[in-house]
């Protein structure tokens, strides 16, 4: 097993039987069953809608070379700079470059996958730019110095007790402030620096191809806000952004909200068609499209499709992987089904290779997704994929060779007694097993003498 592999181990064993860590997760998946209960009933035909949007998806990505020359274009035209990055390394450069160019010290950041994925806020702290995370919950893991817990809910790990605590050591405010005096106190700090930022990084949820307008989700307007005062906006997005037009935001939009926590519609939409304008100054708007082997996910037929997400988080609720292990457990921006998916083709699949392991085949998140990825399916293919290349892992390969020996010949399935065959099965994965569970004991008489002892065969 990869080293990545080993350390994932370690720190699911610690974290799986951590009782107040389950209680956690049992309650946040408790409540987000009762939204899914309360919202059945949103749509006449949800199954209807789910496909409409896995359609609008898989159309988008058909002919994607075709959108994203359109959409170069368009946002041109509109007075945006487009830049092309192949990987993390080359988009975390040009993003340095544009801030040196302007002198910036400090940037505000919105809350996005995409700049997890590359890694920006170390990277900037490095060249000694401050970041400011302008999501209260980013903001909170980053007083903590972590990294978010999962793109949906980035400090769900923390209580109020834990985060009041950390607040009085950091801010000097009084001990023991509730749920709704941390949250004023962080948006009272947040407020002055959405008003006065020297540059602003975001992602974005959908980019508009006939158009070249960039669409942004967000729960507490600060992309609204800081979008309108920042003189430098440099947007970072995935090629798989991309959409053909503003009529299929009809269909997308209102499912990517539809599980989540607070309110009926509790997202705020925004649509970026050019630079803004205040002053008598134009704001520099600049978008970096990131590759980082997007289309190496692409030019699979069955595997692209986990590029639709619309990143709703309902997989990672009703994940019981995830319910169990947690999201830091991953080491990864994107935990949970998608991310545990998309990684090993994004990354060098021998260091990623214990994601394709983390299914249970149950089918809950396929069930509940609302573009019907069919993530179950996906995770297959990932370990279709896994042997041909030959990286699965040696004892495995060892183990299920033998096992295909014997069950294809009867003779061979029968030539060791129990005792041996418990032996043996012990050998190959019990440590895989558990300490904490007992492997099952074969039967002291094979199927073949009990059929034969039953029918009186000699």
């Amino acid at each position: 097993m990869n080293d990545n592999g080993v350390i994932f181990n370690q720190n699911a064993k610690k974290i799986a039987f951590d009782d107040e860590h389950h209680e956690m997760m049992m309650s946040r998946y408790d409540f987000f069953m009762q939204n899914v209960k309360n919202r059945s009933n949103y749509y006449s035909d949800i199954e209807l809608e789910k496909q409409r949007a896995f359609n609008i998806r898989s159309k988008a990505f058909k002919k994607l070379d075709k959108l994203l020359v359109d959409f170069d274009t368009n946002f041109t035209n509109n007075g945006g700079k487009l830049l092309w990055a192949n990987d993390a390394e080359e988009a975390k450069k040009m993003i340095y470059d544009i801030l040196n160019q302007n002198k910036v010290n400090k940037i505000i950041k919105t809350k996005s996958s995409t700049l997890e994925e590359i890694r920006l806020t170390s990277y900037l702290e490095m060249k000694k730019i401050k970041v400011v995370d302008t999501n209260i919950g980013d903001f909170i893991c980053s007083v903590f110095t972590e990294r978010p817990y999962s793109f949906k809910s980035s400090a769900a790990h923390k209580n109020t007790e834990q985060i009041a605590d950390i607040y009085t050591n950091q801010f000097g405010v009084k001990e023991n402030l509730n749920a709704k005096q941390l949250t004023i106190y962080t948006k009272n700090i947040l407020r002055k620096e959405v008003y006065n930022p020297e540059a602003l990084i975001t992602g974005a949820n959908f980019l508009i191809s006939n158009t070249g307008s960039i669409v942004f989700t967000e729960n507490e307007g600060n992309i609204l806000k800081s979008t309108s005062f920042a003189p430098i906006h440099i947007i970072v997005a995935g090629i798989d952004k991309m959409i053909t037009s503003i009529d299929e935001l009809s269909v997308l939009l209102p499912l990517s909200s539809l599980y989540d926590n607070n309110k009926n519609i509790s997202s705020l939409y925004s649509i970026i068609n050019s630079p803004s304008i205040s002053e008598d100054k134009v704001q520099n708007l600049y978008l970096i499209l990131l590759n980082n082997n997007r289309t190496n996910i692409l030019s699979k037929e069955k595997q692209r499709n986990i590029l639709s997400c619309i990143q709703c988080g309902a997989c990672l609720e009703v994940c019981p992987i995830y319910n169990v292990i947690g999201g830091h457990t991953y080491n990864e921006y994107n935990p949970g089904p998608v991310g545990s998916i998309s990684l090993p083709m994004l990354k060098n699949i021998e260091e990623t290779s214990h994601f394709c392991s983390l299914c249970t085949l149950c089918g809950r998140c396929s069930e509940i997704c609302p573009v019907n990825i069919p993530l179950k399916d996906l995770f297959l293919e990932n370990r279709k994929d896994l042997v041909k290349e030959d990286k699965s892992l040696i004892g495995e390969r060892n183990f299920f060779s033998n096992l295909m020996k014997k069950m294809i010949s009867r003779k061979n399935l029968d030539k060791y007694g129990a005792n041996f065959k418990d032996m043996e099965l012990s050998f190959h994965i019990k440590k895989k097993w558990g300490i904490r569970r007992e492997l099952p004991k074969f039967a002291k008489e094979s199927f073949s003498e009990y059929w034969k002892n039953i029918n009186n065969i000699k």
